[in-house]
């Protein structure tokens, strides 16, 4: 690995850990706090089944977002991802402050053999940053940078697998709502067009 790669892995990577961090978790306070709450689901989606595995899947977006700094070579591929994802983070705070979310599904705890992993989810994660869904965004983003880099049809194919059931597990472990699904994915597609290609290519 060379020392301008890990540079910018350690800086770039570093910063964007903070800030993203930083952002969700004090807007999600916030929105915790506000007196008024949208829901914006179709009422068909309260009887989508809670499937307690899809948790694995969803875990899963971590993972996603830790290969794409192995894949990546490049130091100004790695300034322009982690820039579009703090890009993200500063569009998706305000939307989650104008209009905190509300979420339809009842929040269900002590799921046998996912005790742990569940309580964990609920007690950092409320439910109220939920549209766009930076789960969505940041792994369409974390796939198309690892596509632009790399020439494998067959990894490309492995990466839109991964993003589809990433895009299935946010609601299926019910933590988002079809919505929420939509917004993320229309956010990943401006941010790649209006930050991530001005970056690299600026």
């Amino acid at each position: 690995m060379s020392r301008e790669r890990l540079k910018a892995m350690v800086f770039w990577g570093g910063i964007c850990v903070l800030f993203c961090l930083t952002v969700y978790l004090g807007t999600n306070e916030i929105a915790s706090n506000m007196e008024r709450h949208y829901g914006l689901y179709f009422e068909f989606e309260k009887d989508f089944p809670l499937i307690p595995w899809m948790i694995y899947i969803y875990a899963s977006f971590h993972l996603l977002l830790a290969l794409n700094f192995f894949i990546i070579k490049d130091p100004k591929v790695i300034k322009a991802f982690t820039i579009s994802l703090m890009a993200s983070s500063f569009i998706a705070a305000l939307v989650f402050l104008s209009f905190p979310g509300e979420l339809g599904f009842s929040r269900v705890d002590g799921i046998e053999g996912y005790e742990v992993m569940y309580s964990f989810l609920h007690e950092i994660d409320h439910p109220y940053n939920l549209y766009p869904s930076l789960h969505i965004t940041f792994s369409v983003l974390t796939a198309f940078a690892m596509v632009d880099q790399t020439r494998s049809k067959l990894f490309h194919w492995f990466l839109f697998s991964w993003v589809f059931l990433i895009c299935c597990s946010v609601v299926l472990v019910h933590q988002h709502h079809l919505f929420d699904i939509l917004t993320g994915l229309v956010l990943s597609f401006i941010v790649i067009k209006y930050v991530y290609r001005r970056v690299l290519f600026d």
